[in-house]
């Protein structure tokens, strides 16, 4: 019997919901990061193209709610250098070693910057991004890379020698002793602490 006035029974049903949101652990902040599923890369490039005098707003966004999946999708696509450079620091934030093949291609960006801020994610990826250490499989990926920029990029040298040591193959210690006699100060620091990652210890001052 249906009391006069009473809801009706079909508003007590449980209804289906679309879940659009799902806790993560993000990069090396240790700060968590609700993200976002039906943001997608041409959704990120907009935000970060759109006309604005502060992208400050839009990048801490990006930074919490996008997947590291579709950031580095909106890397290979995007066409503005300071889009893909934003793109480069989103990554490094997450510390994701699964972007690192679309970093290394940004490592060949025509841009001094972009190029830049890929070896600095690379570095974070490598030295944060996972308790395990790199598989030997990706160091042979990645190696020949870092070497073939520490030649050509000589103001990226600094950068570098860290993704050197977080990489944690002992084969590059030589390299970064030498670098130790580096003329620039960042780059003698960066093979200080990436010996010391590697357990080889200087004695050299920076």
């Amino acid at each position: 019997m249906t009391i006069a006035g009473s809801p009706s029974p079909s508003l007590f049903r449980v209804r289906p919901v679309r879940v659009l949101y799902m806790r993560v652990s993000t990069g090396e902040s240790g700060d968590r990061a609700v993200v976002d599923f039906d943001l997608t890369s041409a959704d990120v490039v907009r935000m970060l193209e759109r006309e604005t005098l502060d992208r400050r707003p839009v990048v801490d966004r990006l930074r919490r709610q996008a997947s590291v999946r579709v950031l580095a999708q909106a890397l290979r696509v995007a066409e503005r250098p300071l889009t893909r450079h934003l793109l480069c620091d989103l990554i490094g934030f997450r510390a994701a070693r699964s972007a690192l093949p679309e970093l290394l291609e940004a490592l060949e960006d025509d841009d001094r910057g972009v190029r830049g801020s890929a070896a600095d994610a690379i570095t974070k990826a490598l030295a944060y991004g996972g308790v395990q250490p790199v598989p030997d499989r990706l160091i042979r990926r990645i190696l020949p890379t870092l070497l073939r920029h520490w030649e050509r990029e000589p103001q990226m040298r600094g950068d570098l020698a860290y993704a050197l040591g977080g990489l944690g193959d002992p084969s590059v210690i030589p390299l970064l002793q030498a670098a130790l006699d580096d003329p620039h100060e960042h780059v003698r620091r960066a093979a200080e602490w990436s010996l010391g990652r590697l357990g080889e210890g200087s004695s050299k001052g920076v």
